[in-house]
């Protein structure tokens, strides 16, 4: 950071009135040589990663930062001035893994090194001048805006503004956004991160903080003497709204304001209000790397201190501002839509002969064109559509490609003897944000991988249907299937979970909204409910019951738990006195399935047991059981009185432990479900029950043994992907324990 030296009163700057001036004012010279170094060469760069990057750093730095610029983008209620908030609300999505840092974001290393040199060149030139004022002084440190002579070989006499400009010179070819968020990238790079670690509550019990501190001679921030810690208090506040203002651009700044009406007075405002706000934060980043590089031994300056309150509040007004536009579009928008939303309402519940009208409300985009794409780039006309049984599938861009498989399989299934036809179309919904060439090449790569059709622009869908969707088909992130009859009339809104749980054979039922029949021959817990109708890895284990030999499905992701269970039960097979046939068979985990390739890879090497090798046939047994669950939940008035969704409930709850669990069969209906330390212990103390074994058989005394030594669960949880809306805060309990599970929402980054 900085050399230790004594400051003079006479070294105490304040920000240039030019520089207010600057701020306050629209027509300023200098505004105009900021918008006047604009000159974007059309290249696009996404941002969002990048910011997601920062919000890393800074949150094991300064988790307050993070917090306070994030939930400020959500709440209705803010005092900008003490960095305080209403709406305490969640982060979320926020946090990245190393897997999201791709090829693409090394592209912006050397323009992020570019404009690090610049802030550093800056800086050091401070640091190093020689104040012409004061002879005695030969070496100190000179604020941004004083008169100098230079000593060292770069360019000399440069002040703050002087730098934010060549910053902005440097990064004339790019987005607004993008200089945005590449300056605080340099800036937290640089500066910031280590100033956030020194100054953190967790410094003071930080003994590598303190010891780099002690090294770099930063005794004054880690001590937070008397004389820095109102500046560093300052800084941090500055740095807050810094962070807050730079989300603010990029979320304005990817509003599609050019669809809006060149004569919308407030929309062109916004757009140009957007190099102002720029500006203040790029002079916000230079004047805090400043103030971070001249932290350490020299007195406090009130005019500093002045500066940067003056800095926090100018970048309080545009917050507001920013907030304001961003405010005004969402309403802009939904009067936009208000009576074409209601129009295509209308539409939509109103009586017709076939399904065409309905078809082309929801699936015309915004230039006309009625055809529909495939995979190969073949077209269709919506007319085609006429008569048929068709299938939305609405979802985001984010569809796995197990979920692709699976329906696509049925799909084809239907198309060669299927006795209802149907066809499917994919609407993909995207959130109100600029569709750039990445989203387009996710966009053809899903479809490539789908054997139906899909809407061919989805950039371009009615922003009444996205919110038709939204509103009226509770459309959040997980996909959902809605089914259209040949007579224009839809079916059931939980057709997914219907499709997946009985395949083809819940047509008839889905497009009648008759799903409650489904279950009027299905009362049991059966090992046909459980597996029946995925693929050939399962028709297997029904084949094996059939013959006599008993099955024992098991899962988890704990891998010496697995050798440890596998072992025990062989050796408790082995010495039965009647010949007995056991078959072991790894069933995976539901919330670790890329994981679970590499178990079956141990698995199978070691001779352990068998495996299910598809993994989409993995993904489907677990997604068909929170299916299962999810409909007996809606149907179900008691939980304790149906024996279904306590198994279900037991399974998932199971699953959803530390450790494994192991599920022991009989024929197709005698079933003895064990948690994973329960299995383990039952199987390495077969002398405990092996003569009961001999007389009575392998399956009764087991049974007999994991009932006596499953003790009631006093915690238990299952973790369904999405957030079903629908589902009573109070509704489920598993078996063995009394209390009902309460709801409640989980956020992860990823379901792995």
């Amino acid at each position: 950071m900085a050399s230790n030296s004594m400051r003079t009163p006479a070294m105490n700057q304040v920000i240039p009135n030019e520089i207010w001036v600057s701020l306050e004012s629209e027509d300023s010279t200098t505004m105009k040589a900021v918008r006047a170094s604009h000159a974007p060469d059309g290249r696009k760069v996404d941002v969002k990663p990048m910011l997601r990057i920062i919000d890393n750093i800074l949150l094991r730095a300064a988790p307050g930062i993070v917090e306070f610029h994030i939930i400020l983008i959500h709440a209705d209620k803010l005092s900008f001035m003490h960095g305080t908030y209403e709406d305490k609300g969640s982060l979320k999505d926020h946090i990245i893994s190393r897997s999201d840092v791709d090829v693409k974001l090394k592209t912006l290393a050397s323009i992020i090194k570019k404009v690090s040199s610049e802030l550093f060149s800056y800086n050091n030139l401070v640091l190093s001048g020689t104040f012409k004022a004061n002879s005695n002084v030969n070496q100190t440190i000179i604020p941004y805006g004083a008169t100098m002579d230079c000593k060292c070989s770069c360019s000399g006499g440069r002040d703050v503004n002087a730098t934010v400009m060549m910053i902005l010179d440097t990064l004339s070819s790019y987005s607004w956004d993008a200089k945005v968020v590449l300056t605080v990238a340099a800036f937290i790079v640089n500066y910031g991160h280590e100033f956030l670690l020194f100054t953190s509550s967790e410094a003071n019990n930080s003994a590598l903080a303190q010891s780099i501190a002690f090294l770099k001679q930063l005794r004054d921030i880690t001590d937070h003497a008397k004389f820095s810690k109102a500046k560093i208090d300052a800084i941090i506040e500055l740095i807050k709204v810094i962070m807050a203002v730079t989300r603010y651009i990029v979320e304005l700044h990817n509003l599609p304001l050019e669809s809006i009406a060149t004569d919308e007075t407030p929309m062109s405002n916004a757009k140009a209000f957007i190099p102002k706000a720029a500006y203040w934060t790029m002079l916000s980043v230079v004047i805090c790397a400043s103030y971070i590089a001249s932290l350490s031994g020299h007195e406090e300056s009130t005019t500093e201190l002045l500066d940067l309150a003056r800095l926090g509040s100018e970048g309080s007004k545009i917050l507001v501002i920013l907030r304001s536009y961003k405010t005004i579009y969402k309403e802009y928008e939904d009067e936009k839509s208000k009576p074409a939303y209601w129009d295509l309402v209308k539409t939509v519940t109103s009586t017709h002969s076939d399904n065409v009208t309905i078809l082309k409300t929801l699936l015309l985009v915004n230039d006309g064109k009625q055809h529909l794409v495939g995979h190969t780039n073949k077209r269709i006309h919506i007319e085609e559509l006429r008569e048929k049984n068709v299938f939305l599938l609405v979802s985001g861009l984010d569809l796995s490609k197990e979920e692709i498989d699976v329906l696509g399989k049925l799909y084809q299934e239907a198309k060669t003897k299927g006795e209802i036809q149907y066809e499917v179309v994919w609407i993909p919904v995207m959130e109100t944000i600029a569709w750039d060439q990445e989203k387009q090449q996710k966009f053809e790569e899903l479809l490539a991988l789908m054997p139906w059709y899909a809407v061919p622009a989805p950039s371009k869908i009615k922003a009444e249907v996205i919110k038709y969707i939204k509103t009226e088909w509770k459309f959040e992130r997980k996909m959902i299937f809605v089914p259209l009859d040949r007579q224009g009339k839809f079916g059931s809104l939980n057709a997914i979970d219907m499709y997946l749980i009985h395949g083809n054979k819940a047509l008839s039922s889905i497009f009648s909204e008759k799903e409650e029949s489904l279950w009027e021959t299905q009362k049991t817990w059966t090992l046909e409910l459980l597996l029946g109708g995925i693929d050939n890895n399962f028709s297997h284990v029904l084949d094996w019951t059939k013959q006599g030999t008993m099955v024992c499905l098991y899962g988890g992701d704990d891998i010496e738990w697995i050798r440890e269970f596998t072992k025990a039960t062989k050796d408790a097979v082995k010495n039965i006195s009647s010949a007995t046939r056991l078959e072991l068979v790894y069933v995976g985990k539901k919330s670790a399935i890329k994981e679970v390739g590499n178990i079956n890879t141990s698995i199978e090497n070691e001779n352990l047991s068998r495996i299910w090798s598809d993994l989409t046939s993995i993904w489907l047994f677990w997604t068909r059981l929170e299916s299962m669950l999810y409909l007996k939940m809606q149907q179900c008035k008691n939980s304790r009185n149906d024996l279904i969704m306590q198994e279900l409930t037991t399974l998932l709850s199971y699953d959803d432990s530390d450790r494994g669990w192991a599920l022991f069969c009989k024929g197709s209906s005698e079933m003895a479900l064990a948690k994973g330390d329960v299995a383990l212990k039952s199987m390495e103390e077969f002398s405990e029950w092996r003569d009961a074994a001999d007389q009575n058989g392998l399956f009764p005394a087991l049974s007999s043994y994991i009932k006596k030594s499953q003790k009631k669960q006093h915690c238990s949880r299952i973790i369904l992907s999405g957030d079903r809306q629908e589902i009573p805060s109070k509704k489920l309990s598993s078996d063995g324990c009394e209390c009902s599970m309460e709801k409640c929402f989980v956020y992860r980054c990823c379901a792995d």
